[in-house]
């Protein structure tokens, strides 16, 4: 049986790999300097970062969970069923974002269409009253239209780029 602990190992290993690929290609990203912009300015310097930041955080947990006390047998460890349908539905959700929203609907329509649908069915919301469902929808809708215009000034007045 697959446990927490072997799935966060893995993740991580491949959330390492991905950051040490976007720093090394935001390294070796042309600097522009025949276009006289400044060395610190260079486009890849944001990848670099991101990349170095997602690599430092996949070693933590890579280290905090060879370093964490094993449980064997323990029914808090075993990565069961619930844990696969959660997964393949965040994996269905981010394919549908990248793959059908963006590209096709205002960029920040489809991440604020994300953020609500992701937040609305991950955030524990049973045993509440139909108001306070309500309310609970009514929040997500605010909190993801919200950052939704967040990211996209953020990466258009930000980091210059045109969203689609």
């Amino acid at each position: 049986m697959l446990t927490k602990r072997t799935a966060d190992i893995a993740v991580a290993t491949v959330l390492l790999a991905i950051g040490i690929a976007q720093l090394v290609g935001g390294y070796t990203m042309d600097r522009l300097e025949h276009r006289n912009i400044h060395p610190s300015s260079f486009p890849g310097l944001v990848p670099i970062i991101l990349g170095a930041a997602m690599a430092g955080m996949a070693l933590m947990l890579i280290v905090g969970q060879m370093r964490a006390p094993r449980q064997a047998g323990s029914p808090a460890e075993d990565f069961g069923r619930e844990e696969l349908v959660r997964l393949a539905i965040v994996g269905a959700l981010c394919l549908f974002y990248a793959l059908v929203l963006v590209g096709n609907v205002h960029f920040w329509l489809a991440s604020s269409l994300f953020v609500a649908v992701f937040t609305a069915i991950f955030e524990p919301g049973e045993g509440r009253s139909v108001r306070a469902r309500a309310l609970r929808f009514a929040g997500i809708a605010v909190f993801a239209i919200a950052i939704g215009w967040a990211i996209s000034t953020l990466f258009e007045t930000g980091f210059l780029v045109r969203l689609p």
